[in-house]
């Protein structure tokens, strides 16, 4: 089982410090990390993503022997990630220019200039209803309409029952709902 053999690995890598064995933790958990780190931060940031993720394994090498094993491993790493992609996030907001999504979308696409505009326009209204969405819900829904990650993988990486994460997404999609019918948009 995943959990025993983190728990061995981890012994043995506190005990021994060897770099193969954190190597292989790594390349266990990498891509779920790095899918959770997306989707805090979201579209268009793999680069930022990418960097946050490397983070993030640094600061579990260095907390390796803190480690207390009050929860499983995973639950341990996904919510450091969980964190260090939530302070990225904030980072971002004071240092980054700012360009709308319709600037974005009218730089990309070649096709039917109208349809283009449309589009933009409805990503940019379902963007701002995605910001106002409270950190958590915002992740769920990027991590499974963006992301594509199952509501079992979602319910792993957030350490929560598939039920929990069933609910917050209906809550999300409702609140977005909500705030694109209050805007006139629906």
């Amino acid at each position: 089982m995943t959990v025993d053999l983190d728990r061995e690995l981890i012994a043995a890598l506190v005990r021994t410090g060897d770099a193969e064995l954190f190597r292989q933790l790594v390349e266990r958990y990498q891509e779920r990390v790095f899918r959770l780190v997306a989707s805090v931060l979201g579209p268009y940031s793999e680069a930022d993503a990418e960097e946050v993720t490397q983070e993030v394994f640094l600061r579990v090498y260095r907390q390796l022997k803190g480690f207390r094993g009050e929860s499983t491993f995973s639950t341990w790493l996904y919510r450091v990630a969980y964190r260090r992609a939530l302070d990225r996030k904030q980072l971002a907001r004071h240092r980054l220019p700012h360009s709308s999504d319709a600037a974005l979308a009218s730089v990309a696409g070649a096709d039917n200039p109208f349809e283009q505009a449309a589009r933009a326009q409805q990503s940019a209204r379902v963007a701002v209803c995605m910001e106002a969405l409270p950190d958590l819900y915002r992740t769920m829904l990027y991590l499974r309409y963006w992301m594509d990650c199952s509501v079992e993988e979602i319910a792993e990486l957030i350490g929560a029952p598939a039920g929990t994460v069933k609910s917050y997404l209906a809550r999300a999609r409702q609140r977005v709902e909500r705030e694109l019918e209050k805007a006139g948009h629906v």
